[in-house]
């Protein structure tokens, strides 16, 4: 599978197949993950170029994640609140 440029990381399975459907809808090529250990090896093929992170995800993974992010370039976006409003944030933070 090709990397998508903009992951996201969430807890709710059914929260991120909403926020997937929503990120399809708009052209934004985004992949999701659950779990901490397949986000991080997706993370070290160096071709992402933003991490979403979840309302959910709890402080130390998301502490971890934001260290990784910042020492490797990777933008970080953290989103609390519905999918709807995820898409233009996005291409905000990304132009």
């Amino acid at each position: 599978m090709k990397t998508a440029p903009v992951l996201f990381f969430g807890r709710n399975p059914a929260m991120m197949s909403i926020v997937d459907l929503q990120l399809r809808a708009t052209g934004i090529t985004a992949q999701g993950f659950i779990r901490e250990s397949e986000l991080m090896a997706e993370l070290s093929k160096g071709l992402t170029k933003m991490l979403v992170i979840g309302g959910g995800v709890e402080d130390e993974p998301r502490v971890r994640l934001k260290a990784w992010c910042t020492a490797n370039n990777v933008l970080i976006l953290e989103h609390s609140g519905g999918p709807q409003s995820l898409p233009e944030e996005i291409e905000d933070a990304l132009t």
